[in-house]
């Protein structure tokens, strides 16, 4: 029996926990880094998040967005070639600062896909050609690291209700989107908090259910030990309220427990604008979108930044399944497309700032069947660079299937090991990683 069936058969729907790995308070010098990977569901149109700013694709861009391309007047400067929406003033700020890469025209470049369904899980799965995957790209990295040491008690937490499919096939994952309901406290059957001294006595075995039963307690017991609603943000740090900031703060936190965590992701959806984007500059995308996702993202990294090595140690990825229609429809909205923007964030000294890969540019011969930003550059490549210079994990083989001619676009700091391809699933797998 997994975690899950084990939460199931005694009813806590409070928890959501961790699988098999051994779980102790970590040492508070932990220098491992960590990656959390940010996914706005529904395909941002990235091409609004930065316009072209001069040459013919400048007007190729406000021809096919007569009512929504953001004024050259109001669009943030950054490189002289692409700009930024005016609403996302605080990712001009990471971007002068040197913390902020963005690699233009990435995607599936195996299956491109229009479905939100499929182009998403093809991406978390990391298996581009490969529909219905059992694992995702996270847990097969941490196939690659089975003997983790046992200090680690949080290595991989997803700040959800749910676990994405990235992390399909991690036992260990900490599901969770609420700490203050990841307790026994919230059940009626809670007898005055005597189960919380009962249940570990029944669970001390070495049984795959005692087992799955004893990580889940110890997880409750970690996140219900830290004041979580009463956590102070460093270096002045203001979080946008709502469900992404609450998340983006509950796992600074979470890095700021020294619990070893290697892997952290979250969701930020509502990016399916069909309809009633806005005006160009101001309007949903702007308002509900845009400004959260560079608030959210600038104050996680100041508030990491404040004390300690957390920042530097820290890398984020903010990913979407595929950009929008290059022209406009005729509900003041954007269709599904093809291309768009992965961005690559953290502290100065380990990010390469500033537009990376290879534009397509927006003629018609080089749209993407007429209609799309091209895809020039594979996802893979972006991650793997991360995987590679930042986790210092070359397993490309195990994490991405298939994936090879791997070369780094230099997003990040870091030492370039050699790839290895391979891919000993069977051999991996069978501790404990099958699905």
């Amino acid at each position: 029996m997994n975690r899950r069936g084990f939460i199931k058969t005694l009813g806590l729907s409070g928890l959501a926990g961790l699988g098999w790995r051994n779980m102790a308070f970590a040492d508070a010098s932990d220098t491992q880094n960590i990656v959390v990977v940010i996914f706005l569901r529904g395909a941002c149109d990235c091409l609004n998040l930065f316009p072209p700013v001069s040459g013919d694709d400048r007007n190729l861009y406000e021809t096919a967005r007569p009512n929504l391309h953001i004024p050259l007047s109001q669009t943030l400067p950054l490189d002289g070639q692409f700009g930024l929406h005016p609403a996302a003033s605080a990712l001009k700020t990471l971007f002068d600062n040197n913390q902020l890469a963005i690699v233009r025209a990435v995607g599936n470049t195996v299956q491109p896909s229009r479905s939100h369904f499929d182009a998403q899980a093809l991406l978390e799965s990391g298996t581009p050609g490969t529909k219905g995957t059992s694992t995702g790209w996270l847990a097969r990295y941490f196939s690659t690291i089975p003997d983790l040491p046992a200090s680690i008690t949080i290595p991989s937490v997803a700040a959800s209700s749910y676990t994405p499919t990235s992390f399909l096939g991690d036992p260990a994952v900490l599901t969770m989107d609420d700490p203050d309901y990841f307790s026994l406290d919230n059940a009626h059957w809670a007898w005055d908090g005597r189960l919380e001294t009962v249940l570990p006595t029944l669970h001390g075995g070495d049984s795959p259910v005692e087992q799955a039963a004893s990580q889940a307690l110890t997880a409750m017991q970690i996140i219900a030990g830290e004041d979580f609603s009463g956590y102070v943000p460093g270096g002045g740090a203001v979080y946008p309220n709502g469900y992404f900031g609450d998340q983006l703060k509950m796992l600074a936190q979470i890095i700021k427990m020294n619990v070893g965590l290697r892997m952290g992701a979250l969701d930020f959806g509502g990016w399916d604008t069909h309809s009633d984007q806005g005006n160009g500059a101001t309007g949903y995308f702007a308002d509900e979108l845009v400004t959260p996702l560079a608030n959210g993202l600038l104050a996680f990294l100041t508030d990491l930044g404040a004390e300690g090595n957390y920042l530097e140690r820290t890398t984020v990825i903010v990913q979407t399944e595929f950009g929008r229609r290059v022209r406009e429809n005729a509900d003041y909205g954007t269709d599904h497309g093809y291309g768009a923007d992965i961005l690559i964030s953290g502290a100065a000294s380990q990010i390469i700032g500033g537009f990376h890969g290879n534009w397509p540019g927006l003629a018609s011969t080089q749209l993407f069947e007429g209609m799309d930003i091209a895809v020039t550059t594979d996802f893979r490549q972006v991650l793997s660079e991360i995987l590679i210079r930042r986790l210092e994990n070359p397993y490309l083989g195990t994490v991405f299937p298939g994936y090879s001619g791997y070369s780094p676009l230099g997003v990040v700091q870091g030492t370039d090991l050699d790839p290895i391809y391979d891919n000993p699933s069977d051999e991996i797998f069978s501790d404990g990683f099958e699905d």
